[in-house]
């Protein structure tokens, strides 16, 4: 598209940009939430290095929601009960823990890259999409004689 566009035209590349717009703030939410969940396994996997340490017995606080805690005594510190999805848990042993949440949090870091570049693409199609609306605009205006 060179030169003046349609109207029709305009709308196309109007709603387009809209589109394009709302995909890029609904990407952006989900890099945030991954990037949560990330910091999620990483403490996880902080927790779970300190743990192997410990023996049975030891007192800790235990998160239950809001910045709150409730004090408790670890009965066994050598399993753990990991989340595997679909609201699903299995027991593992420290390592097996360990090596299953090293494995989840490299992929979501893959995951959001991903992520990270279909944004990128859509930030280069809304720049080019402004870039042809400027133009057009820049064509539309009438020239001044000096």
């Amino acid at each position: 598209m060179s030169g003046a566009l349609t109207q029709q035209q305009l709308e196309e590349l109007s709603e387009k940009h809209d589109v394009y717009k709302h995909q890029a703030e609904s990407i952006s939410q989900q890099i945030h939430v991954v990037g949560i969940t990330i910091k999620d396994v990483e403490t996880a996997l902080i927790t779970i290095t300190t743990l192997k340490d410990e023996s049975a017995g030891i007192e800790t606080l235990v998160p239950i929601g809001f910045g709150s805690f409730v004090k408790a005594n670890l009965i066994n510190t050598d399993t753990i009960v990991v989340g595997i999805g679909a609201g699903v848990s299995v027991e593992k042993n420290i390592d097996d823990a360990k090596s299953f949440l090293e494995k989840r949090k490299n992929e979501l870091i893959k995951y959001q890259e991903q992520l990270n570049n279909t944004i990128a693409k859509l930030a280069q199609e809304l720049q080019a999409i402004e870039k042809l609306a400027y133009k057009h605009q820049q064509s539309q205006q009438p020239m001044h004689a000096e």
